[in-house]
This record gives structure tokens, sequence and C-alpha cells, in this order.
């Protein structure tokens, strides 16, 4: 979800009205726990530029233009066995349930996710998504 919210800026508020964007809700924690990485223990970003990256994931989330699905909804056990047999996380494998379950895209830039996730869903990188916005 980071990399998506990012690259894509304040552009994706409006862009993300054209497509079914979805994350799980964990996603949410981790992409603010990747930003106080970035502040406090990388010293890479600046608290305020990441103060306003969560600022833009919550209107995202709240203007409900990407939808989060909670563990509950998922087929944890089908998650488990996705990450067993692929050796990906737990988390990764959920991001994959999620994407089947909505029946959406998963927008990834993790090469490993990306590549086992294809034979699940569709996939694309950020990239793809910004040509599709464009369209």
């Amino acid at each position: 979800m980071l990399p998506v919210v990012m690259k894509g800026g304040r552009k994706l508020i409006a862009n993300a009205a054209q497509t079914d964007l979805v994350t799980t809700d964990l996603a949410v924690y981790e992409a603010c726990n990747g930003l106080w990485k970035l502040v406090v223990l990388t010293k890479s970003m600046s608290s305020q530029n990441a103060q306003e990256t969560i600022s833009l994931m919550n209107e995202l989330i709240s203007k409900n233009l990407i939808k989060t699905i909670n563990f509950a909804m998922l087929d944890l056990t089908f998650s488990f066995n996705l990450a067993q047999t692929n050796h990906i996380t737990f988390y990764d494998a959920t991001c994959i349930t999620a994407a089947q379950r909505a029946n959406s895209v998963l927008v990834t830039e993790d090469k490993k996710l990306f590549k086992i996730a294809s034979d699940y869903v569709k996939t694309m990188q950020f990239a793809e998504l910004e040509k599709e916005f464009d369209h």
C-alpha cells in the first residue's frame, strides 16, 4: 500500500474512483509502520511528509476509494496453505486472498509476490496502474 500511495500522491484520490482498490486492514498498519521507520530509524523522510502521507491514506480509506478487507472476511486457512505452498509470508498470502475475495487486481512492487500472485489473481505494478488511470 505504501508505495502506491507515495507514488500516486494526491493524484491518486481522483484516479482511485476509476478503479476498485482494495487492501487488507493490516496493510494500513504496515504502511504507517513503514513511514515510522523512514522517519525514526533511517531518518530518510521528514515527519511532516510522513504525516501528509498518512493523511492521504486516511482520506482514501474514509472516502472508500481504497476499501479495506478485515481478516475476518478472509479464508485464513487458505492463506496459510498458500503461504506454505509458495514459500511466501502469511502476510503476502493474505494480500492474494484479499484480491481473490474482492475479485480485484493485486498491485505490488514486490517481484516475488507479483510472480506468485499472478498464478491466482490479476497482478500489476504501480506503473501499469498509472497507465490505466491515464486512459
